[in-house]
Parts: structure tokens; C-alpha cells; sequence
């Protein structure tokens, strides 16, 4: 007597599979979107501190600092190599906000979109962070 159930198992494995796979790739876009953002939040936090630390009160147009800072939150360096690729995919220079204050530096990220599998996220002012200037460079 033959068995009617033969293909039954390879056919449930195919209805599995595909909810299956709708669910690990929506665990990787969450996965890489927070990865994403954790990553530009330590770089905004890095080019905070060193503009923080770098920053003349009695100066607060240097360009140059802004220039450095904005390197650092794009590059994750002062002065990056022409081939540098960004910290996070897509972002570049123009996109990094940084406003030095007679007390403080706010660094912040605006009109950047952060691509995933299939969305995106726009990051409009965030993340931001603000330090209070030092009295100069740290020696």
C-alpha cells in the first residue's frame, strides 16, 4: 500500500520557508539599522569631543576645526585619504552640522537617509550631541 502523503513534508517546507525568510531578513534590516546608528552615534560623539576640545571661544568661525570634525564624523579621521570611504554608507561632509557656540559644540547629522533592505530611514537632526568647550587643547 502506498503512502498518499509523500510530497506533503517537501511542500510544508516550502510554505516555511518563505515566512521564514521574510522573517530573518527583517531581523537583518532591523540588525543593520541599529548597527547603522550606533555607529553614527559614536562617530557624531567622537567629532563632538574633539571640536569640544579644539575649539577657541574667542573664535567661533575656525573654519579649519569644522573642517577637522566633519572629517572625523564622515571619515573617522582629521584628515582622510582621498579614496576614504564613510563610517556609514552614504553619508558625506555636507550632511555633518556642526555649530560652535561661545560655551559649547553641537555636532549633528541632517538630511541623511540610512538605506536598509527595503526602506529607509531619514535622520534629520539625530542624532546630535553638544559638549561644553574646554579651555583649549588638551596637552
Amino acid at each position: 500500500m502506498r503512502d498518499n502523503r509523500r510530497g506533503s513534508a517537501l511542500i510544508e517546507f516550502a510554505g516555511s520557508l518563505i515566512l521564514l525568510s521574510g522573517v530573518f531578513a527583517g531581523i537583518f534590516q532591523i540588525g543593520y539599522t541599529f548597527f547603522a546608528y550606533s555607529t553614527l552615534v559614536n562617530s557624531v560623539c567622537a567629532g563632538a569631543r574633539y571640536g569640544s576640545l579644539q575649539s577657541d571661544p574667542s573664535n567661533p568661525a575656525n573654519v579649519d576645526v569644522i573642517k577637522r570634525v566633519r572629517n572625523l564624523v564622515v571619515f573617522g579621521e582629521l584628515a582622510p585619504a582621498p579614496s576614504a570611504k564613510p563610517v556609514v554608507p552614504g553619508l558625506t561632509t555636507d550632511q555633518v552640522n556642526v555649530t560652535l557656540g561661545p560655551a559649547t559644540v553641537t555636532v549633528s547629522v541632517k538630511g541623511f537617509k540610512l538605506d536598509s533592505l527595503f526602506s529607509q530611514m531619514k535622520l534629520d537632526g539625530r542624532p546630535t550631541m553638544t559638549f561644553p568647550l574646554t579651555n583649549g587643547p588638551a596637552k
